[in-house]
């Protein structure tokens, strides 16, 4: 099991948040998913167009977290002709298998448009807080 630190100290800061603040920052958030998900479907393979068209935004655990996901029942494949193993050939494409290099499209995405996704978040905050949002 994985420990995060300080997520009790971030939960108290979101609680705190003025309203305003917090949905400007989900509208943000859901602008920074949909940026994601874009980019990495356009960089994912073309051969049959299965995999790109399987990119999605999916909701996460609170409304501040967003999981682009790719792949699923569309991409999943027995392993081997008669088996009965499942396998997401999405999942090979994105970190390789020893008979397959890598092929990324998801993390490349989200490396790509990290910083200018960081920085609307901010930016989002910033304008609400000004704007002077309360708690209410």
């Amino acid at each position: 099991m994985m420990a995060v630190q300080g997520l009790q100290a971030l939960n108290r800061k979101l609680r705190a948040m003025p309203v305003a603040a917090r949905q400007e920052l989900e509208k943000a958030v859901n602008e920074g998913a949909a940026r994601v998900a874009t980019l990495a479907s356009a960089l994912a393979p073309k051969d049959t167009g299965l995999l790109a068209s399987t990119v999605r935004v999916e909701a996460g655990a609170h409304s501040l977290q967003k999981l682009v996901v790719v792949g699923g029942e569309a991409t999943e494949k027995e392993v081997r002709k008669g088996s009965g193993a499942e396998f997401d050939y999405a999942k090979a494409q994105e970190w390789g298998t020893k008979e397959m290099e890598k092929n990324p499209s998801l993390y490349p995405a989200f490396r790509t448009l990290k910083k200018s996704i960081r920085a609307r978040m901010n930016r989002a905050v910033r304008k609400a807080i000004k704007a002077g949002g309360s708690n209410a």
